[in-house]
């Protein structure tokens, strides 16, 4: 079986990237606004602005040539399930463990969506696949660890890294499984589709912690800027990344696309540059290693795919 065909490697290397900034691109301002508002909040939130564009979209794309097949409630419900148990196990992972641990965690999530593609699809690893997983890992890590003012001590297990690791096989499992039931109706319906249900069961979980006292209400009306990153992390963050995601998990699979997620620490760094950080010398340099092995695994698949073509 031959591998995905150079448009199709070149137009995953777009989108992948494109979802990979987004959500880099959120971590800076995350962090700026859950400062003032409450965690849970923030991704009902986030919800609540990227529906509507992803249902806007879908008015405006034509639906797909054959019928696709019909919803299974159970499936969607299971499907949409891991999607919401990702967000907030995601939440309390990070939140229960160091900042420098969650990302070397964070940094594994090709394994666990390698392993996971292999069990369920009985597929195999991309040809190289392996030792560009270690490279993407290495800059990471050179990236974590050349964090201007990084704390130097408290790096062991503090109990969210275990949530961080059952979040990453949610993802994976949801991203594995939404294309084998709704990938027949096309990746901007499957998106609104999913991100629709998931949200009404985030709205669940958060109707009951309010209800318990236990979701803290926002102390005031957010200021110009906090809805400007408000839309970011929603419109873009929701609607157009989980797109993006979607599509390049069509094109190239899970694993290669999860080596992506790891580019995100990148382009945080490069949106905290402009809100007034300034790198290391470290960081830059595992960035630009994590940037070439990635590049280097997609001329690989090109050139597969060229040789195994009749």
């Amino acid at each position: 079986m031959s591998g995905p065909s150079a448009p199709q490697v070149r137009r995953a290397t777009l989108v992948l990237l494109g979802s990979a900034f987004i959500w880099g691109s959120m971590i800076p301002f995350m962090n700026e606004l859950s400062r003032t508002y409450d965690n849970f909040l923030l991704a009902l939130s986030r919800y609540a602005l990227g529906l509507p564009v992803l249902w806007l979209i879908v008015a405006f794309v034509a639906p797909p040539a054959s019928a696709p097949r019909p919803i299974e409630p159970g499936k969607l419900f299971r499907l949409c399930a891991a999607m919401t148990a990702f967000g907030v196990l995601y939440t309390f992972g990070v939140a229960w463990a160091h900042p420098a641990t969650s990302a070397i965690v964070l940094m594994c999530g090709p394994i666990w969506a390698a392993l996971l593609s292999r069990a369920m699809l009985a597929a195999p690893t991309p040809r190289g696949f392996v030792p560009t997983l270690a490279v993407v890992m290495l800059g990471g890590l050179l990236v974590v660890f050349g964090a201007p003012g990084r704390p130097t001590g408290g790096l062991g297990l503090q109990g969210g890294e275990l949530l961080l690791v059952v979040a990453q096989l949610c993802w994976s499992w949801h991203s594995i499984r939404a294309q084998q039931w709704l990938g027949d109706r096309g990746q901007i319906r499957l998106s609104a589709i999913t991100t629709t249900v998931a949200s009404l069961q985030l709205l669940s979980i958060v109707g009951v912690l309010a209800a318990l006292g236990m979701i803290a209400m926002p102390p005031r009306v957010p200021t110009a800027s906090e809805w400007g990153m408000l839309a970011w992390i929603g419109v873009l963050g929701v609607a157009i990344a989980l797109l993006f995601w979607n599509t390049g998990v069509s094109l190239v699979g899970v694993p290669v696309a999860s080596l992506f997620s790891n580019t995100a620490p990148i382009f945080a760094i490069g949106v905290a540059v402009l809100m007034g950080s300034d790198p290391t010398w470290l960081q830059l340099a595992g960035g630009a290693i994590v940037l070439a092995a990635i590049a280097n695994l997609q001329l690989r698949q090109i050139r597969a795919h060229r040789e195994t073509r009749p």
